[in-house]
């Protein structure tokens, strides 16, 4: 590309044949191009990276990160909504073990998927569904709603030949019970396991 520039600049004040001042043009068109196309491509890998960032490779639910970054910012005072009783629940299958042990990884990450794709269904249009990891799942609903608590925890349960999956869930009032992340998720935790 410097080549292709300085021979431009001799031919402009010394006298190159046009051939050769063409070619130089074409060299740094050609070079300009490649940077655009790599400019490019660098800003889809990282939205890639982004969006992988924040989602749960397996099911494709929102990850941990996600629910972290969502719930500061439904707690941040400066929000617009900020006041609106809106609820966080925390889900821990039973049962999820036994049925991993006795059917195997990759049937147990089916079933995984499954519970995912149900719970998102259950949330969509009202909040927001992430798998915590593990066996963990969590929603970030838009309004303080029971019955849409109690439809997760029905999303969450399957039954078949010789295993029963189904949760145990905890959940916190926002802004009400807890107005940081950390409290809200230690709050529904604790609640989880009683």
């Amino acid at each position: 590309a410097l080549l292709g520039l300085g021979v431009l600049v001799f031919g402009s004040v010394g006298g190159l044949n046009l051939l050769a001042i063409g070619l130089a043009a074409a060299s740094l068109i050609a070079v300009m191009g490649r940077l655009l196309l790599t400019h490019r491509e660098n800003l889809r890998m990282l939205g890639d990276s982004r969006v992988e960032a924040l989602t749960d490779a397996l099911t494709g639910l929102g990850n941990r990160r996600a629910l972290t970054s969502d719930l500061e910012r439904t707690l941040d005072p400066q929000d617009e909504e900020h006041g609106t009783a809106r609820m966080l629940a925390l889900f821990d299958l039973d049962g999820f073990k036994h049925y991993n042990d006795s059917f195997g990884h990759p049937s147990g990450d089916a079933l995984l998927q499954r519970l995912g794709e149900r719970l998102a269904d259950v949330v969509d249009g009202r909040g927001s569904a992430y798998r915590m990891g593990g066996d963990e799942f969590c929603v970030l609903l838009e309004t303080a709603d029971e019955l849409s608590v109690a439809a997760c925890v029905s999303a969450l349960n399957e039954t078949g030949e010789g295993f029963t999956v189904g949760c145990s869930h905890g959940a916190v009032l926002l802004p009400a019970e807890a107005d940081e992340a950390s409290e809200a998720l230690r709050i529904a935790d604790q609640r989880l396991y009683e």
